[in-house]
């Protein structure tokens, strides 16, 4: 029989060995999850970790202060650090533009979401491709459940003569998109019943919007959006400025890259450029810091309009609910809080914002190098570290 000293000293032994595997555990831990005295700190390791040029990060805190920082070179040839005014694209954030136009235009009563959208086109000059119990409306190219592919080159369609595949858009004309849509378009899907990213959705949706005010997508983009947004360092051309400010974009290798162009057909899909400066602005309003005259469209933008369900987030958090509002991301993550974001990527930059309407916090980045799926796990570090300070 063991003596009540002898299970004293077997406890404490124990103990000491719980304790030692303890601290063995949590130096683990700390190798690979650095600990951070401040968010600023924070963010210089991600950024050393994930900026190979230049970048410019913007934050909305939890206590709605704005810090703004800065890393790496403009380029190769330039080893100015990025600044507020410094020109990046933003790829396919420009799709939460368009999309709040569309938010505009329905509230105005220009156009329902519900619309068709082979009536809203040319008549004779384009045969939208449709299910077999649906058609698309306007909702499908808001929230990527249309069925339309991705890109019209994934398709036999012969490439638009001048094509670049370093510029792949800018050689399509609206006829080459009717042609495609009319003649070589193949649906993934009935429309409405899945999700599936498509530029394609994006840039008809501006162009119909174009169309339905009876300008262009880009004379309505700056008039009803950039202008009372006081967005002046936003564009879908650069302007003489804007080529003055340019962060000159690199692709993974970190060679130089031409800028993206589109015409009117695809503008809508992701061929912004914009500044720090602009993005806070527009990050403000996103998350009610301040009050504009596109609250209200930019409020619908925010709602759910199809549930794809539950998604792997990582290894760590498991699986998250995910929406799509018109044009945004909308990401629940199970026992912790819901964010909504959109990122985009060209041959040359990457972009995110991604925000806590609860709780007005925010990340806006933009780098102008352009690695795969970098920008999201970027995005999303940054954002998680907002919430620890």
């Amino acid at each position: 029989m063991t003596s009540f000293s002898e299970n004293m000293r077997r406890q404490f032994y124990f103990l000491i060995l719980l304790s030692c595997i303890i601290l063995i555990i949590a130096g683990c831990k700390k190798d690979d999850e650095p600990s951070f005295d401040s968010l600023e700190e924070e963010i210089d390791y991600l950024a050393d970790k994930y900026v190979k040029m230049g970048a410019a990060i913007g934050i909305i805190d939890k206590y709605q202060q704005e810090k703004e920082l800065y890393y790496g070179n403009i380029s190769k040839f330039n080893s100015n650090l990025p600044d507020q005014h410094s020109i990046f694209e933003i790829g396919s954030i420009t799709k939460t533009f368009t999309t709040t136009l569309l938010a505009k235009m329905v509230l105005n009563g220009k156009i329902s979401l519900d619309d068709t959208v082979q009536l809203l086109l040319p008549a004779g000059e384009v045969t939208m491709p449709a299910g077999t119990d649906s058609v698309i409306i306007i909702r499908h190219l808001a929230t990527h459940t249309s069925g339309l592919p991705r890109v019209p080159r994934d398709s036999d369609q012969p490439l638009p003569p001048g094509y670049d595949p370093y510029d792949p858009y800018a050689a399509y004309t609206a006829e080459d998109v009717y042609d495609y849509l009319t003649s070589w378009c193949d649906l993934l899907f009935e429309p409405g019943t899945q999700y599936s990213y498509s530029n394609t959705g994006g840039g008809l949706a501006g162009h119909i919007l174009g169309l339905v005010d009876g300008s262009s997508y880009e004379e309505l983009i700056t008039r009803e959006i950039f202008q009372p947004l006081g967005l002046y360092e936003t564009s879908l051309f650069l302007t003489t400025d804007q080529i003055a400010n340019l962060a000159p974009g690199h692709d993974d290798n970190l060679d130089s890259v031409k800028n993206y162009n589109a015409g009117d057909i695809f503008q809508g899909a992701g061929f912004i450029k914009s500044s720090l400066h602009d993005m806070m602005i527009y990050l403000k309003a996103q998350t009610g810091m301040i009050q504009t005259p596109l609250t209200d469209p930019i409020d619908l933008t925010h709602q759910a309009f199809f549930n794809v369900g539950g998604v792997t987030y990582n290894d760590r958090d498991g699986y998250f609910n995910l929406s799509i509002g018109l044009g945004w991301h909308v990401h629940e993550i199970p026992k912790s809080y819901t964010y909504i974001w959109h990122g985009g990527r060209t041959n040359g930059y990457m972009a995110y914002m991604a925000f806590i309407p609860e709780e007005s916090t925010g990340v806006v980045l933009l780098c102008n190098q352009s690695s795969p799926n970098v920008i999201t796990r970027f995005g999303d570090e940054l954002l998680e570290a907002v919430q620890r300070y």
